[in-house]
């Protein structure tokens, strides 16, 4: 297709694509609103930035543009005052050493209160959405009645724990705290938290989680921002910016705070530019106010805090309305103005956001500046849902990044099913971001994961299969034909066509979901062609030109950041070198083995070619390796030592053919894996490629666990066949005459032979009940045979059958 010449992106502000064009030339200026680091970073966290992350190297490293990034981090807020206060006094209470009954009655009394409290919203909640006529506020509604019954939810779980420890389940008060901590700091805080003066403890907790968040975003790969900022360190810069606001008529001071006037504003400027839906808007605005916002003095309920006027138990700062803190929105207008002038490039940050929490830096801007457009570019990315639900810790579907990473943690799949997540890598967690379009809805679940993986593993067998390629062919190149035939032509064309077909996805609002899919497919014709046996050359050159442009791209986008050749390899020092030849030594030496076997080689033969192995090929290998530091071409030639003793061991006892095929499965399957060689048999030929030794790992206990899972299938349904045979067996041992004379419920007569002639009731059967009960009795009577049969020719029938069920039941139990 026609190439554009750059990227068209979608602008909130528009609500379409549009093409980007930076107002100052070449140059952009961006703003990211950062993390408000309260607590641990989350997926959802991880979705947005790794998003914009992409955005910025395609930006910056494909279309060329300066990019001057800066990005706040929220490090005052009342999340973070809470969460804050409520540690630190949690923490004294524990100190305290409270007796477990103690901690009982202060759990119940908190727990009590949360139901009321929670109880009376949902009511409420439920007589306005029976009152709303609205289609689309009944909608957001109903979602919020669903939320509110999935934490009371949460809560009754509190309760089962309380009932549990009352009842003298629980004996360590310090682990009943741990369950229930967040209850009992609720009822600190109400109590004690005016009394937390010391603005040392919000400034460390912000610190701590500051501090994990860049951890957690430098394992996913993103980049840093060019600036920092943090609202703590820019306080002064906010109250002029406020007083200026004021200055040009748009805030008022009320007791202490200061409010941005509404409709003061939208009598000459446009409000609420990115958010055009009425839903639940009420909500958005009270929760961006924050739990300890005070409403005093405002005019108007939309007016929002510029600058709250502290109480006790929170940090302070002085300025012309007495002592006080930033509100949340004017943070960002404040830094990104200070730092990128009066007019953004881009404003980047998730689509939650869009009211209150842009909308007013929006507003604040434009009524500092006196004009009508601070920013050009909105973007924003879309929500995270694990499954179908959005994420939330109320919804018991809260995953953090680091959780992610170690593994374990467990996924609801359905009403009553539940998986295990595995552990995943920042690879695979960027690969799924980018199977999503960065500005819409993704769904995070263990299926999209699994295939997430399944596209990594496709790729880097790719490169695996293009590195063996190398390294047979790069040697002897200068012997090799290199004229092409159509074959080649047609593959070098799905190159073109892909390297097109990528720019337009990347100048189509940077669409990543499209980039992957047309390089799997470049990768897919690659594959045939590598694999086409027919074919009397290939040309390597033209691989090697796929692969490394894949490789570029995956570069581009952050998803492989390794300094080999191609993309997902690399090995440090001088194993580059040594490696391989070590290598195809080890893997050639067991071909030969297996090869031995299936000529049926003599024990004599298969020992002297394992001899010179080890004292020919091995020590030819160790003296080239000589005074080099390679720890991994140690281990390969440590590894091949110590199997090819093996090998001459087994042939000196004697051993049969299978015993060498056994410890040929053992190289493929246990030794270089270990060592992070992924071996692959091909025919009568192999190929190795260099992998992560845990993936390699992982998937041996995958395939492992499959197997034992399918081993216990088998034997489940031998069991229920025994199981049935031998039900049978005693059914069929009794004659069907006494069978039916048993049956006091349905027969009460019978004729000369057993077959029942009246039903329970005396009354005689009809023509067709007593045609049923004849073909009934016919039936019985052939199993009956049957069974007389088998016994007469075994007369431990019964007890072999019986036999059977015990030692299928006993190799489940093993299992």
């Amino acid at each position: 297709g026609k190439r554009r010449g750059g990227p068209m992106v979608f602008n909130t502000l528009t609500q379409n694509k549009v093409e980007f064009v930076p107002k100052d030339g070449n140059t952009v200026k961006w703003y990211i609103c950062g993390p408000t680091v309260y607590d641990s970073s989350h997926l959802g966290h991880a979705r947005t930035y790794v998003a914009f992350d992409v955005i910025r190297r395609i930006l910056s490293d494909y279309f060329g543009y300066d990019i001057f990034c800066v990005m706040n981090v929220t490090d005052i807020d009342d999340k973070i005052i809470l969460r804050a206060r409520r540690n630190h006094l949690l923490k004294l209470y524990r100190d305290a050493k409270p007796s477990i009954d103690k901690v009982i009655s202060d759990a119940k009394t908190e727990l009590e209160k949360a139901l009321t409290k929670h109880d009376g919203k949902a009511a409420a909640l439920e007589k306005e959405v029976g009152q709303e006529q609205s289609s689309a506020n009944k909608k957001a509604m109903q979602a919020e009645l669903d939320t509110l019954a999935f934490k009371r939810t949460a809560l009754v779980a509190y309760q089962a724990t309380l009932e549990a420890a009352a009842g003298g389940g629980w004996t360590d008060a310090g682990a009943l705290i741990d369950s229930v901590g967040d209850l009992i700091a609720n009822g600190l805080d109400a109590e004690k938290g005016s009394e937390v003066t010391d603005q040392q403890i919000f400034r460390d907790h912000a610190a701590f989680y500051e501090n994990e968040y860049l951890e957690d975003m430098a394992t996913l790969g993103v980049n840093l921002p060019d600036v920092l900022t943090r609202v703590t360190e820019f306080v002064p810069q906010v109250v002029d910016y406020i007083q200026k606001i004021m200055d040009n008529g748009f805030a008022y001071e009320a007791q202490g705070s200061v409010y941005f006037d509404i409709r003061k504003y939208q009598s000459s400027h446009s409000y609420r530019k990115l958010s055009f839906s009425a839903a639940a808007i009420k909500a958005a605005f009270d929760e961006g106010e924050g739990a300890l916002a005070s409403c005093d003095g405002k005019r108007c309920e939309f007016d929002f805090a510029l600058w709250k006027c502290s109480k006790a138990g929170e940090p302070c700062w002085d300025s012309p309305w007495g002592q006080g803190r930033p509100g949340w929105h004017i943070e960002c207008s404040v830094m990104a103005s200070d730092l990128l002038g009066d007019t953004l490039d881009i404003h980047g940050g998730g689509i939650d956001l869009c009211f209150p929490h842009h909308d007013n830096e929006l507003a604040q801007a434009e009524a500092y500046y006196g004009h009508q457009q601070w920013v050009n570019y909105f973007l924003h990315s879309g929500h995270l849902n694990i499954g179908f639900q959005k994420m939330s810790k109320s919804l018991k579907n809260f995953f953090t990044i680091r959780e992610i990473f170690k593994g374990g943690s467990v996924m609801r799949v359905s009403e009553d099913e539940t998986v295990v997540l595995p552990p995943y890598t920042p690879r695979q967690l960027r690969l799924l971001f980018m199977m999503y379009q960065w500005d819409e809805p993704m769904f995070f679940a263990k299926d999209t994961l699994d295939v997430a993986c399944g596209k990594e593993k496709t790729f880097k067998d790719f490169f695996g299969s293009v590195q063996a390629m190398s390294r047979d062919h790069m040697p002897n190149l200068v012997s090799k034909p290199q004229g092409w035939s159509d074959v080649e032509r047609q593959l070098y064309r799905k190159v073109e066509e892909c390297q097109g077909e990528v720019h337009n996805a990347l100048c189509d609002n940077f669409n990543t979901p499209v980039v992957l899919s047309k390089l799997g497919e470049l990768v897919s014709a690659c594959n045939i062609y590598m694999n086409d046996a027919s074919l009397p050359h290939k040309q390597f050159l033209l691989v090697h030109k796929a692969a490394v442009y894949i490789t570029r791209i995956f570069r581009l986008l952050g998803i492989d950041d390794a300094n080999g050749s191609y993309a997902f390899t690399t090995r440090a020092g001088g194993d580059a070198e040594h490696l391989p030849s070590a290598l195809d030594s080890f893997c050639s030496f067991r071909e030969q083995v297996r090869a031995g076997c299936r000529s049926k080689m003599s024990s004599d033969d298969i020992r002297a070619m394992a001899d010179k192995a080890r004292s020919e090929t091995l020590a030819s290998l160790r003296g080239k390796a000589e005074g080099q530091k390679q720890v991994t071409v140690d281990q390969v030639l440590d590894a091949f030592d110590k199997w090819a003793a093996s090998v001459a061991e087994a042939a000196a006892r004697g051993d049969p053919r299978q015993a060498y095929l056994q410890l040929c499965d053992q190289v493929r399957d246990s030794v270089l894996p270990e060592l992070g060689v992924r071996l692959e048999d091909q025919g009568e030929g192999f190929v190795w490629k260099l992998d992560d030794p845990e993936v390699l790992r992982r998937e041996r206990e995958e395939k492992a666990k499959a197997a034992s899972e399918a081993q216990r299938k088998k034997v489940e349904n031998k069991l229920a066949q025994a199981q049935a045979n031998l039900d049978k067996a005693l059914a069929s041992s009794t004659p069907p005459a006494e069978v039916f004379r048993g049956q006091s419920d349905k027969w009460s007569k019978f004729d000369e032979g057993g077959i029942p002639t009246h039903n329970a009731a005396g009354e005689e059967l009809n023509k067709s009940a007593r045609k049923n009960a004849e073909k009934e009795f016919k039936r019985r009577e052939a199993d009956h045979k049957k069974y007389t049969d088998q016994v007469a020719k075994n007369a431990n029938y019964m007890a072999d059958l019986e036999s059977e069920v015990k030692q299928m039941a006993q190799q489940l139990a093993a299992l």
